[in-house]
């Protein structure tokens, strides 16, 4: 069935930069496709910078009231549009009710809900929170059309947690290529140079792993420098002092890492997802040091990179020799090279069209 409009919501609390960074690049792509009119809104509580953002009202940023105002909002729009892809809003009792009045909605879903939540609330909070979204988010989903994953496995995961057999669509994250030039090529021909980037480094990215794998290293190993670009706790500043492999930019603008990145040979993804209770990924870190031209090593799958370009290597166990091979044998591509072969999988437009012909051929 072919569709002619189709509408993506999003409604958090907080907008984060990278969520905000993801919808503009699938903005920008929607305006390049001509096949359906593509629309993009996200309903948060802070200042509205983008022409696709909304404000919720005050009255109603409280927890409870947020969702219950964004499925007032959704209301005024089923009828208008073919589909309605909404993120999915967990621990929500607003489902039990509103949930039953769409039967053009599809589930978007970015974690495996019911294990995140009990991550990221310890104790008893998070156990109880986990127990109402089995219930709101089974009839939730229930009432879908369909699943909509950032990766396969958390498309999958939501039929077999909730016990459903939906149909299930992968929608990976991707980058607006056009707005990414290669970045200036200086790397050092004695030394490996590695960027590990992150907002806020936590535990699932695996820091403390390599730590551990930096100081068992054979000591034949020639010079390699790790680059730290973001925000690292007590623990993990203390943990790398005195250590001359890892330097500590801090939080820097992009500016600025752009500029630690001209002599890095790779960069890092996440090193632990498994901590998440995941062993697939898509992240926009990943998209964005593609797409400047910088090789990427990490220990998980990539749903949209996986087995498809030598420049992405997914190593199932952090290896600190896997990874100074890696980067040395990377020394060797020029970064037009890595950027040419992966934009197929990276690029937002060619990612976006590919979902909006699957639900043509499927649903």
């Amino acid at each position: 069935m072919k569709f002619k409009k189709i509408i993506h919501i999003t409604g958090v609390r907080e907008l984060t930069a990278g969520q905000r960074q993801q919808l503009i690049s699938e903005y920008k792509a929607s305006l390049k496709i001509d096949s359906v009119e593509w629309n993009t809104l996200v309903f948060h509580t802070g200042e509205s910078k983008e022409s696709f953002e909304r404000c919720i009202p005050v009255f109603f940023r409280s927890i409870f009231l947020r969702n219950l105002y964004i499925w007032l909002k959704i209301l005024s729009y089923r009828k208008q549009y073919d589909l309605i892809l909404l993120r999915h809003m967990t621990f929500d009792p607003f489902a039990l009710i509103f949930s039953y009045f769409f039967k053009n909605r599809i589930s978007v879903h970015h974690a495996k809900e019911i294990d995140e939540l009990k991550l990221i609330r310890k104790g008893w909070k998070g156990k109880l929170a986990s127990l109402i979204e089995t219930i709101t988010g089974k009839v939730a989903i229930s009432n879908s059309k369909a699943i909509v994953g950032v990766t396969d496995e958390i498309a999958n995961y939501e039929n077999s947690a909730r016990h459903l057999n939906k149909k299930t669509f992968s929608y990976p994250n991707g980058i607006d290529i056009d707005s990414v030039s290669l970045v200036i090529d200086k790397r050092e021909k004695n030394v490996v140079n590695i960027a590990f980037i992150c907002g806020t480094f936590s535990e699932w990215h695996g820091l403390d792993l390599l730590i551990d794998a930096v100081n068992n290293k054979s000591d034949q190993m020639p010079s390699i420098i790790i680059h730290l670009i973001g925000r690292l706790n007590e623990q993990y500043l203390k943990s790398i002092e005195g250590n001359s492999c890892f330097v500590a930019h801090g939080v820097m603008n992009k500016d600025g890492y752009l500029k630690i990145i001209e002599k890095c040979d790779v960069a890092l993804g996440s090193l632990a997802m498994f901590r998440q209770n995941l062993n697939e990924g898509s992240t926009l870190k990943v998209r964005e040091m593609l797409a400047l031209g910088i090789p990427v090593y990490s220990t998980h799958i990539d749903t949209s990179l996986q087995n498809n370009s030598i420049f992405y290597l997914n190593d199932q166990n952090l290896d600190i020799n896997n990874l100074y091979n890696f980067a040395l044998s990377m020394k060797g591509y020029d970064r037009s090279e890595v950027r040419e072969d992966t934009a197929k999988y990276i690029d937002k437009i060619k990612i976006l069209e590919k979902l909006i012909n699957d639900f043509s051929i499927t649903l």
